[in-house]
């Protein structure tokens, strides 16, 4: 195989789980969740058919926009500021806009 071919798929492989670590957490926000368990979130990942683990996860969202904080034990989502404790309907329905857009576009 060329190893052309190989960075491709590497860099393919890369992109698929970065976006579908996105929809996963634009999904938690829609509904409100904050807080998830690193080792839920490998799981999921896992069932997905990526091959990942709790240090590799806490690298990989470090630079994350969605998170706040992130361990290897939890993972804290980022709160849109004025809104902490605040959710309103319009702010859900927003979120579920995006996330609903966001899947769409992964359809295609």
């Amino acid at each position: 195989m060329k190893i052309a071919t190989l960075l491709s798929e590497k860099a393919n492989y890369d992109a698929q789980l970065r976006g579908d670590i996105n929809a996963y957490l634009i999904r938690l926000k829609a509904n409100g969740i904050t807080t998830i368990g690193t080792d839920l979130m490998v799981r999921e990942l896992n069932d997905m058919g990526y091959v990942i683990d709790a240090e590799s996860l806490v690298t990989l969202l470090g630079q994350s926009k969605y998170i706040a904080k992130v361990t290897v034990d939890t993972i804290d989502l980022s709160v849109a500021p004025g809104a902490q404790g605040k959710d309103t309907e319009k702010d859900k329905d927003k979120v579920h806009k995006k996330a609903v857009d966001t899947a769409k576009k992964r359809l295609k």
